[in-house]
């Protein structure tokens, strides 16, 4: 992971800080908000670390076809975009993210805009749209270095939880 690429900025004060200095909370130590990912290379056109969008595409297409199976997850297919792991070896994932995209032509219209888009993520494996942050928290914890986990799940947010442990060999009680 290349630190440099990307920072956090505080929802709620504002501050700046880099990836490794967030708390475990991922909460801001000025205000106790939340951060957001920012890429301030991204936006100069010729910066340094402004990535090649055409390369980046090309990269995503292709992945999108490979059997590999971080590839054939909607959420770590585009893994550049996710600085949260020092290694991308700890990602667990049941193929999520992967749902039908709908073009919603009566409502665009309806609405006075071009075009409008919808994700059907009932369409993940355990029919939730939790199934894309689960990957996410499930993947930082076993980069953590955690071997067990220990939350309150019921119903689809169970499965998908024991499905997920399943999938990496960890301890998982609920």
């Amino acid at each position: 992971m290349n630190d440099n690429l990307h920072q956090l900025h505080c929802f709620g004060c504002g501050a700046r800080i880099a990836g490794p200095e967030a708390l475990p909370d991922f909460r801001c130590a000025e205000c106790g908000d939340l951060f957001e990912v920012e890429y301030p290379g991204w936006v100069q056109r010729k910066g340094p670390d402004r990535p090649n969008p055409g390369a980046l595409k090309w990269l995503w297409r292709e992945r999108k076809s490979s059997s590999e199976l971080l590839d054939q997850s909607g959420v770590w297919r585009f893994r550049e975009l996710l600085p949260i792991l020092d290694n991308f070896g700890n990602a667990v994932t049941l193929r999520e993210g992967n749902t039908p995209l709908y073009h919603l032509t009566r409502t665009s219209k309806a609405l006075g805009i071009d075009q409008l888009f919808a994700k059907h993520q009932g369409m993940n494996p355990t029919g939730s749209f939790k199934d894309t942050g689960m990957t996410a928290a499930m993947s930082v914890a076993r980069n953590g270095g955690s071997h067990g986990l220990l939350a309150h799940r019921r119903g689809i947010r169970r499965r998908r939880w024991l499905l997920m442990r399943r999938a990496r060999g960890c301890a998982a009680w609920c």
